[in-house]
């Protein structure tokens, strides 16, 4: 069984817009680049149909994005005819050690089905991290799974009594798009860090607030995402 189906949802995936429960993921991401990131040399690791990268760029940032799957890819370049997008394969990355100020990585850790590959990917990042770099990583809080939200549908019978690595099913709001995530909790994201000797600089779990142009269902109240800051 496929988890992600990106042949058939590449465009869907693409045209996604950073709004609803996605405008949290997004929403202090400058300021914490602003604090933390030195240069402008940056990497989009799992970058998809280019969203995440393309909103990199808005920040004035040199950015390049790195996928798996050659269909996300070449919606990407579409939609960012001068930006620049490689294929990765078995989550090696094709630059030299010490290259990049920022790497970034927005719901991707999620995709992940073991933590051994986990630690190898953090391992690759922090090879091509700069000494003084800084990546920073968004993924799915552990009270995502909890209860629904303005861009996601959890309340299925699959999601209950999650556990370590377990898998997820989540419907995307407004789409036809059903796919299946990997349950990790903080503990195993700490101890994969540890593993690929990189240090929690900051932790952020982002609120809504009233005052947001969006319909919020639980987001007001209960974190949807964690946001990791990391350094070697």
């Amino acid at each position: 069984m496929k988890t992600h189906d990106y042949e058939k949802f590449a465009k869907v995936y693409a045209q996604l817009e950073i709004k609803d429960t996605f405008y949290l993921a997004y929403r202090d991401i400058p300021k914490l680049v602003k604090k933390h990131v030195k240069g402008d040399k940056a990497l989009d690791f799992g970058c998809g149909g280019g969203r995440s990268t393309r909103f990199l760029k808005l920040l004035g940032l040199d950015a390049i994005g790195v996928d798996i799957s050659k269909d996300m890819l070449k919606e990407a370049q579409q939609l960012d005819l001068d930006g620049t997008y490689e294929l990765i394969e078995e989550n090696k990355l094709p630059f030299y050690d010490f290259t990049f100020d920022l790497i970034f990585s927005s719901i991707v850790f999620i995709e992940i089905p073991t933590k051994e590959e986990m630690i190898n990917i953090l391992k690759e990042m922090n090879r091509v991290l700069k000494e003084n770099g800084t990546i920073v990583i968004i993924t799915d809080a552990e009270e995502m799974y909890k209860r629904d939200c303005a861009s996601f549908i959890y309340s299925l019978p699959e999601n209950k009594n999650l556990k370590s690595g377990q898998k997820v099913k989540v419907v995307i709001r407004g789409t036809d798009i059903e796919l299946y995530d990997y349950y990790w909790t903080n503990k195993d994201y700490m101890e994969a860090f540890a593993k690929a000797k990189l240090h929690v600089v900051e932790t952020q779990k982002p609120l809504a607030k009233w005052d947001e142009p969006f319909k919020w269902i639980s987001e007001i109240l209960f974190p949807h995402w964690i946001v990791y800051v990391l350094s070697k």
